[in-house]
């Protein structure tokens, strides 16, 4: 079943592309940051062995595809300079709080998103850079670094050269593989599922975190009970 969706996508992005071409590279990469599971790991690559069947530019392909992924990025960026700190740090404040029965977990706390916040201003040229390597995330990091303001030429910049990181290495594999193109698909399939074992363990480690940090609060302010009563007992 998975190689007939395979067949299936192929043969419309193929044929999307030869219709279009360059100008569809741009329109896929834009869709692909604004809805991160749309299957770039298949358009790239294909892309590439188009390129060796002499269809496609290879230089063109990768600079549509930068083209299209700033594009994308840049509105999702423009997304989050409209709601700002002030709607987000409410927003954090309304739900960075799950209640479940007795318990209360701080998921996201204002602290939290200080601290986030402090991070980014320092460092958001290299988390958006590292973020655009990463599954699912490198679209949603353009939200972020325009809650921040960050400086909208850095960020094109970074985005950029992280969108380029990206595309051009499956590009040039499905390029040099030719025929044998589909190989890359398995090597993308197995980096991707890496990130979402990594993402997915640093959940959890922080899930457990909270929960630890809130059982510890529970039994401090018990402890804390116990030695007020003790003392208006003497």
């Amino acid at each position: 079943m998975l190689s007939q969706l395979i067949d299936t996508l192929t043969i419309f992005v193929e044929q999307l592309l030869v219709r279009f071409d360059t100008p569809g590279i741009v329109l896929i990469a834009l869709l692909e940051n604004l809805f991160p599971l749309t299957p770039s790991e298949l358009i790239y690559p294909l892309a590439g062995k188009m390129a060796y069947d002499g269809n496609l530019s290879l230089t063109a392909i990768i600079l549509a595809g930068v083209l299209g992924s700033v594009i994308g990025a840049l509105l999702l960026y423009t997304l989050g300079h409209k709601m700002g700190e002030t709607r987000t740090r409410g927003f954090v404040a309304r739900y960075g709080v799950i209640k479940f029965w007795r318990i209360t977990i701080d998921v996201f706390s204002l602290e939290s998103y200080d601290r986030a916040v402090s991070q980014f201003e320092k460092h958001g040229g290299r988390i958006v850079l590292l973020a655009r390597l990463m599954p699912f995330i490198h679209g949603v990091i353009s939200i972020p670094a325009g809650v921040v303001r960050m400086n909208l030429w850095a960020f094109v910049i970074y985005t950029a050269i992280g969108s380029a990181l990206w595309i051009a290495p499956t590009v040039l594999l499905g390029y040099f593989l030719g025929s044998q193109w589909e190989t890359v698909l398995r090597l993308l399939d197995a980096y991707e599922t890496l990130w979402y074992i990594v993402i997915v363990l640093a959940i959890l480690y922080f899930v457990v975190k909270r929960l630890r940090q809130h059982r510890q609060s529970a039994s401090d302010d018990t402890e804390s009970s116990e030695h007020d009563l003790a003392i208006k007992a003497e």
